[in-house]
């Protein structure tokens, strides 16, 4: 498994944590010289922006948010400022969607294109849903038009509504008492490795969680335990849990 492909499976991990409505930019981890411009330039730069533009992007801001937060919609932002966005020109707003019941996750998981995660039908005695996560894409053909479309707009900020149709991500999680079953599927990264067949994370005996994967051409597939369970057993569960249509 590539670094880029373990990172994603970290992040899902996290989000479970947040709303079903979040703010990220794009691009992020790899624009480090952005990130190393000093914080007195940036401070310069953003004191030029007319008034009437910061005051636009602070009510456009609130307006996407609470839209995104009462509809489930997501949306892409273009900021002509990069200065007010991190040195970014991109960010999102909504997309990601949690679950408390498997019944509430289904609803939505079954409108969706694609392969799903499923509950497997051979899970371990005991161990019930905890929670689920849904997540829509910050990659495509959408990303270059949005941009294309905010410059061309010459607003200060330019937000569009992303429709998508298959999960860029999708997350179960089971638990009993203090052990956890994750569930994974995730976009992989277009220079990730090939691997065919089931294979076992490169991680050291002693750290947990062990993750067991699986590949086809777009998506990566997980399944992670907290304890200690045999390959072979993961294997078994994980082919259970993922429904293509």
């Amino acid at each position: 498994m590539n670094t880029v492909s373990k990172a994603a499976v970290a992040v899902l991990s996290g989000v479970l944590l947040l709303g079903s409505s979040m703010h990220f930019t794009a691009g992020v981890g790899s624009n480090k010289a952005t990130q190393q411009q000093p914080v007195k330039k940036a401070a310069k730069s953003s004191q030029a922006i007319p008034e009437e533009d910061k005051q636009f992007i602070e009510n456009e801001l609130k307006r996407v948010k609470e839209l995104s937060e009462k509809s489930g919609d997501m949306f892409i932002l273009y900021h002509k400022y990069k200065v007010l966005n991190s040195g970014l020109d991109l960010s999102f707003w909504g997309g990601t969607h949690s679950y408390k019941t498997y019944e509430d996750y289904l609803k939505k998981a079954s409108t969706l294109k694609g392969s799903i995660m499923q509950q497997p039908s051979n899970l371990p005695k005991g161990y019930t849903f905890s929670e689920a996560l849904i997540e829509g894409p910050t990659e495509g053909k959408f990303v270059a038009e949005a941009r294309a479309e905010g410059k061309k707009s010459g607003k200060p900020l330019y937000t569009k509504k992303i429709d998508w149709k298959e999960a860029a991500s999708i997350r179960l999680k089971y638990t009993k008492g203090k052990n956890t079953i994750a569930l994974s599927k995730f976009t992989l990264d277009k220079d990730s490795t090939k691997k065919k067949g089931y294979y076992e994370d490169e991680l050291p005996k002693h750290i947990y969680p062990k993750y067991v994967y699986w590949q086809d051409d777009t998506f990566g597939y997980s399944i992670s335990t907290t304890f200690d369970m045999p390959k072979k057993q993961k294997i078994e569960i994980l082919k259970k849990a993922i429904k293509k249509k």
